[in-house]
């Protein structure tokens, strides 16, 4: 909360910015007693934490509603997206990566740490405005931006943004998954698992695959984080309605309350999706279960 406050008013006065630059000095007190910046930091920092306590977050300097009203609904328009770019990678991203630990060294291993190079290296902004100018311009398969009616034929608009957005989520979980699948596959317990005659699709589905879940689980719920304050870079390009171009416009207005409500939600978001990952390593490897209520000898 203190760097939140300290930050945000650090990046200038709104007050001045958001007037005419013929704004008298009673316009720009008028505005700072408007908005609260006329008060010492002290009893802005008071103010501040109190609102955080009651959820009563003020409202918009720039747009004048109420924040919380603001942040839901770009909050799920940012979500929604989200979701279905998790989709997109679920389908994509875990197939691969299983496909290129088990075909290590081969042309499928090449083809898949190629894509998931590609998928790092590239700048998001650049991909979307290639997707863009190819499918959007010159094919005019899918919709440019926006986020459409709500409609039956609103899936259109999803399919640019949810790419752009999936891209470098999907290369660090080809590579996540890879990696961490390689370690298992010359284990012990693979082994004896193939010894006994286990199917290989049983053995790299159900013992191989489950084991490797752990690290990919630990990045996902760093991604959560950008989930919840939407990709900025996406949205602008694609004009999405969403919370990270909502975060943008507040950043560039120095909208005080904006901005700490989005980096507020952002860190229980990210806190609340830690705590589940760690709740589900016990259900994906039994192990640490155990571990964990095991009785330590003295």
């Amino acid at each position: 909360m203190v760097v939140i406050f300290v930050a945000t008013r650090a990046a200038g006065d709104p007050a001045v910015l958001n007037l005419p630059a013929d704004a008298s000095q009673a316009d720009i007190a008028a505005a700072r007693q408007r908005i609260g910046t006329d008060r010492s930091y002290l009893a802005q920092f008071v103010i501040f934490l109190q609102d955080m306590a009651t959820f009563e977050l003020g409202r918009s300097i720039v747009y004048g509603e109420p924040v919380t009203d603001l942040v839901g609904d770009r909050f799920i328009a940012s979500l929604k997206l989200q979701l279905a770019s998790l989709m997109l990678i679920l389908f994509t991203a875990f197939p691969l990566g299983v496909l290129a630990a088990t075909k290590r060294g081969m042309l499928a291993d090449r083809i898949a740490q190629v894509l998931a190079a590609f998928g790092q290296a590239a700048p998001g902004f650049w991909v979307g405005l290639v997707l863009m100018a190819i499918f959007a311009v010159r094919l005019q398969w899918v919709p440019a931006g926006g986020m459409g009616t709500g409609g039956l034929d609103s899936w259109r608009h999803y399919v640019l943004p949810a790419v752009t957005t999936s891209l470098l989520l999907f290369s660090a979980m080809t590579r996540l998954l890879r990696s961490s699948m390689l370690e298992s596959l010359d284990a012990e317990f693979v082994k004896l698992a193939r010894a006994k005659g286990v199917p290989e699709w049983k053995v790299v589905w159900l013992h191989v695959f489950r084991n490797g879940l752990l690290p990919v689980m630990t990045f996902m719920a760093i991604w959560v984080g950008t989930a919840a304050s939407g990709s900025v870079v996406t949205e602008v390009v694609f004009d999405w309605p969403g919370i990270g171009n909502l975060f943008l416009s507040a950043v560039i207005a120095r909208d005080f309350p904006l901005i700490q409500a989005v980096v507020g939600l952002v860190a229980v978001t990210v806190l609340t999706a830690n705590l589940i990952v760690d709740l589900l390593y016990g259900v994906v490897d039994p192990r640490i279960r155990v571990a964990a209520g095991a009785v330590q000898p003295r």
